[in-house]
């Protein structure tokens, strides 16, 4: 982890991942619109690195995540989840297959429950499970030019050509391993470096990106554009109590693999019925109520000028972070109502809750992420806030690229 660099840094610090994370090293809209036309360097040390070695790894793992890890050939990967016997979230993990092993990054979640369950299955199979987390780490690049960034540094062979794709390659006398994936809904490259050098390497890659416009991204630039994208996170959009269909992760799910933990209770949603809520973008809109001065802050934001200077930029960080922080004003957990219902006109129940909340630049106004019930979909609801309802409407995700600020 690289905490120890961003305090000697003086980088701002917030509280994420279970960890002290940078909240931006710049500028939260300069590292969006880096992030959105060039590319940006992302911190995933939290990540955990589990290695399964064994004649039975492919099988045992393909019993115990929701997606098919035994038709996975050499090179490939698939993103997939570990559940509960009973269907529920544990982690969210990346499987990867390597000619002698697999490769798992646990990218959120529960991680001492992961392993722990994945330790506790292994009865006559021959399967190896290590924990490398302290001997490596990840780093991604990601946006339209992140795999100009990642080529110049990694030039020996070419890079994983489709998503999930892993390619081993030498940087001086030690391997990495290169991986196509992303966690903001651009085109990116996650690296696994040794963790011993994962200073080094993220400052090489941040010296790479500056020569595309790229930027290092923090938290903040990060959270606005995977909302952006419909990319939820754990411990904030969904837990222990959701199931993949819930959450925007179906995709993670193969119903057609044969047995795996969970698999009974994901498939009789799948087949059978349908799950009750379902995680959905939201934008309050009309008279929204926004601290004094605020909205014309967000605007002004917006409005920055490409020619301002990085120091100019950071001039203004500080102020403009605190205007771009919406949680105090659509805060996590507050209620959905049908507008009807609201108004007294049917029961009281609420439709939903929101779980996540930004300024989005691509459409120029707040954006949440919260769970509605399938029975209110696509009707209008208000969000009660600490400053009274603000009326809100459904937003197709994910939002592309073409539709960011700036673009």
């Amino acid at each position: 982890m690289l905490t120890e660099f961003y305090k000697s840094e003086d980088v701002p610090l917030t509280t994420a991942f279970g960890r002290e994370y940078p909240r931006y090293l710049i500028h939260p809209f300069a590292e969006y619109r880096a992030l959105v036309r060039s590319c940006g360097v992302i911190d995933l040390t939290h990540w955990r690195v589990l290695r399964a070695a064994g004649r039975d790894r492919a099988r045992f793992l393909n019993a115990m995540v929701t997606n098919d890890v035994a038709s996975l050939e050499p090179a490939r990967g698939c993103h997939a989840m570990m559940t509960t016997v009973k269907g529920k979230i544990v982690s969210e993990l990346f499987v990867f297959a390597r000619k002698d092993d697999l490769l798992l990054l646990v990218s959120q979640g529960d991680f001492d429950e992961t392993l722990g369950a994945l330790r506790k299955h292994i009865v006559a199979d021959d399967v190896v499970i290590e924990d490398l987390s302290a001997s490596f780490s990840v780093l991604g690049v990601e946006g339209p030019k992140a795999k100009d960034v990642v080529g110049r540094l990694f030039r020996a062979g070419p890079l994983p050509k489709s998503p999930l794709d892993l390619a081993e390659r030498e940087f001086e006398k030690f391997g990495v391993t290169v991986v196509q994936n992303s966690v903001t809904g651009e085109t990116g490259y996650h690296v696994v470096v040794p963790s011993n050098e994962a200073l080094r390497i993220r400052n090489y890659l941040v010296q790479a990106a500056r020569g595309s416009d790229g930027l290092p991204v923090g938290h903040d630039a990060w959270n606005i554009r995977r909302v952006e994208k419909g990319l939820p996170w754990y411990g904030i959009d969904f837990d222990g109590d959701n199931f993949p269909q819930e959450t925007r992760l179906s995709h993670t799910v193969s119903y057609t693999k044969g047995c795996f933990r969970g698999q009974e209770t994901l498939a009789r949603l799948e087949n059978r019925g349908h799950v009750n809520r379902m995680l959905v973008g939201l934008a309050p809109e009309g008279s929204l109520p926004f601290p004094a001065g605020l909205a014309g802050r967000l605007v002004e934001i917006a409005g920055l000028s490409e020619v301002l200077l990085e120091r100019d930029y950071r001039t203004r960080a500080a102020g403009d972070a605190e205007a771009l922080e919406l949680r105090p004003v659509f805060p996590r957990g507050a209620a959905l109502r049908t507008e009807t219902a609201a108004k007294g006109a049917q029961d009281d129940k609420t439709s939903g809750a929101i779980t996540s909340s930004v300024y989005s630049f691509a459409l120029g106004s707040p954006l949440c992420l919260g769970y509605l019930r399938a029975d209110s979909s696509g009707k209008p609801s208000l969000l009660e806030t600490p400053r009274g309802p603000a009326r809100t409407r459904e937003v197709a995700l994910p939002i592309g690229s073409e539709q960011s600020a700036g673009k």
